[in-house]
């Protein structure tokens, strides 16, 4: 594994460690490195016997949750939601992000304002002085 994909699996791995505990209500972005943390929150449902409600923002996520065999859920059903993991496109030092344009931009955005949390995994590739709002 290269240097940047292991710090985006570790990164996502402590974000799942910190951020998430029994009973809790996720929402779960999209993205490359949220395949590392469904992957992780996998193992602690299977080690710790978690019970976790996933959110899922796209159809990638939604695949990702049930291969994962965790439980699904969605918004209509769990508007509370506890925490959201998700990366960003952009993030400047004042933690303004950035998301991607694509197809699934709306569903992110309505899962990150309805979470009480909001955590965002992002390598150094993704920091910029100052983001591009044209793409928002």
């Amino acid at each position: 594994m290269d240097p940047i994909t292991a710090g985006k699996r570790a990164a996502a791995r402590q974000a799942v460690d910190n951020h998430i505990k029994n009973n809790t209500v996720v929402g779960i972005g999209s993205g490359s490195t949220i395949v590392f943390a469904v992957e992780r929150l996998a193992e602690r449902v299977k080690t710790e016997n978690l019970q976790i409600l996933c959110i899922p923002t796209s159809f990638q996520a939604r695949q990702l949750i049930i291969g994962n065999n965790l439980q699904l859920t969605d918004l209509e059903r769990n508007p509370d939601i506890d925490v959201a993991i998700d990366g960003a496109d952009e993030v400047d030092s004042d933690l303004v992000c950035i998301k991607g344009g694509g197809g699934c931009q709306t569903q992110e955005k309505v899962v990150a304002a309805a979470a009480k949390d909001f955590i965002v995994i992002a390598d150094y590739r993704r920091v910029v002085k100052k983001p591009d709002l044209s793409r928002i």
